[in-house]
């Protein structure tokens, strides 16, 4: 049992150090614009179902194209919700790679100008993204653009 104790106390600063030395992530920020090219349209219970595939272009500490799907439900209300999926392919933070996104959100005032909240994460990264990990917020206007926060980091 001492030698368990000896073994443990000979570990302590590897173990405080190792957590001292995490990194920290940063919060990065821009705005992006997108487009949106309807793929399907059909009416469940009352709601507007519509499938689109997006390029969405980002400018800031994330710089880059993102090309992908999404869909978007309309309630007979103005609001909805949107969830989807793509490739960003750019930097961030001057590192340049590819990664997987998905966005989740709703949205309030169709047909003006919906604002848009959500969120999103990047993930399976590749290239100088490759230990990239990424989450945030989003906010705007439905396929028109807005801006990010985004928490960034690489381990």
């Amino acid at each position: 049992m001492k030698i368990i104790w000896i073994a443990l106390s000979l570990l302590m600063p590897t173990l405080l150090l190792s957590t001292v030395s995490a990194a920290t992530p940063t919060t990065v920020t821009g705005a992006f614009t997108t487009s949106a090219t309807n793929t399907g349209v059909r009416i469940v219970d009352g709601n507007l179902i519509v499938t689109q595939t997006l390029t969405i272009v980002t400018q800031g500490d994330f710089a880059g194209t993102l090309a992908g799907q999404d869909t978007v439900i309309l309630l007979s209300s103005g609001n909805g919700s949107f969830f989807g999926a793509g490739v960003f392919t750019g930097t961030v933070l001057g590192r340049s790679g590819s990664a997987t996104v998905s966005f989740t959100g709703t949205f309030t005032g169709f047909p003006t100008l919906p604002a848009l909240q959500g969120q999103t994460v990047f993930y399976n990264g590749a290239g100088g993204l490759s230990n990239l990990e990424a989450h945030g917020t989003i906010q705007g206007v439905l396929n028109v653009g807005g801006t990010y926060s985004i928490q960034v980091l690489f381990t």
